[in-house]
């Protein structure tokens, strides 16, 4: 059974696009759901390593969806978690199989970059 929380980082400007649509379809910097078949997410130990994998430029307005992986499935879309195919940590990835529904998101968190370090603020 999947872990109660998960994560996904993306622009702030994303999330606010979604929040009057009620789902939210980006999959990662540059993709929507459309393309890839699925939302990438992360558990909450992970985020830094995504971070800097995903965003090396480090910019700014970065945000941290905090997902209820429970009341994603209660609206009919499945979580799975599926082994990193890209780094060589042989680590397990949350994948959202559908649209995220906006009341699935339990908080927003804000991020900030210290250096090369990725840090959640609140």
């Amino acid at each position: 059974m999947p872990a109660p929380l998960i994560w996904h980082i993306t622009e702030l400007a994303a999330w606010e696009d979604a929040v009057p649509r009620g789902v939210y379809e980006r999959s990662t910097r540059g993709r929507d759901l459309g393309e890839t078949g699925f939302i990438h997410a992360t558990l909450p130990e992970q985020i830094s390593v995504v971070a800097k994998r995903v965003y090396p430029d480090r910019p700014d307005g970065l945000v941290i969806l905090e997902i209820d992986v429970h009341r994603v499935e209660e609206a009919g879309v499945m979580v799975s978690f599926e082994e990193d195919t890209i780094g060589t940590s042989g680590q397990a990835y949350p994948h959202i199989h559908g649209p995220l529904p906006i009341g699935a998101v339990m908080r927003l968190r804000r991020t900030k970059w210290l250096g090369r370090e990725f840090v959640v603020v609140a």
